[in-house]
């Protein structure tokens, strides 16, 4: 992928440079939103990582300034020391696709950014991961090598929600990443939220939980 990092930190940029590069992802890097405002304008790129606290403005600013300006849907990965969950919940209904609080593990890292390049197209490979099994040319995942009984929207959840897992995630991001919509006031992820819950048997004997952050959305932890 074409990867912009907007950081200030010179040690930070160069680790996360380092790690992207290592696996084969082509690195920009600006240390301030001035710096970046042309690459904006001139360039396309896959995935943009930003920090929240810069010199001449905000991750947030930046943000903001991105989803209204940029033609094309570019994921963006907050990678910043601010930690608390208003922060979080900010950035995501601003339009950050995922969130990792300083000092981040560089498995994890790459394992967000690998995610992220996945929404950007490109054949979906069987996935396992604890006793889960997911398979989605044919929408279907096992649980402890049983097949589940779910419909192709449960599955498209639950694939979802187990490629980001510790993610904060919306309602409104989950209607648009897995239903193609938004803008609409309605119950249905939380009705899919509650049906895979019991047909994958998530629970802490099964090693992950889904978490409800109130009045936002959804998160999958590892237990």
């Amino acid at each position: 992928m074409r990867v912009t990092l907007l950081e200030d930190d010179p040690n930070q940029a160069a680790i996360l440079v380092g790690w992207l590069q290592e696996a084969g992802h082509e690195v920009a890097h600006y240390a301030s939103g001035e710096e970046l405002k042309p690459a904006l304008a001139d360039g396309r790129f896959d995935l943009l990582i930003l920090d929240w606290e810069l010199p001449d403005t905000t991750g947030i600013d930046m943000l903001e300034q991105i989803r209204s300006q940029v033609t094309w849907h570019v994921p963006i990965l907050f990678v910043t020391a601010r930690d608390s969950e208003a922060d979080i919940v900010h950035a995501l209904r601003s339009g950050a696709d995922d969130y990792m609080v300083k000092q981040i593990a560089k498995a994890e890292f790459m394992a967000r950014v690998a995610a992220l390049s996945r929404r950007l197209g490109g054949e979906e490979l069987d996935f396992e991961v604890g006793c889960y099994r997911f398979v989605p040319q044919s929408k279907t995942a096992y649980v402890n090598g049983e097949e589940a009984d779910l419909t192709a929207k449960d599955f498209d959840l639950a694939w979802y929600l187990f490629r980001n897992v510790g993610a904060l995630l919306s309602r409104e991001q989950l209607m648009r990443e897995v239903w193609n919509v938004s803008g609409l006031k309605t119950r249905t992820v939380d009705v899919h939220i509650s049906r895979i819950r019991k047909r994958l048997n998530i629970n802490p004997e099964s090693g992950y939980r889904i978490k409800t952050i109130y009045q936002h959305g959804y998160r999958l932890e590892e237990v």
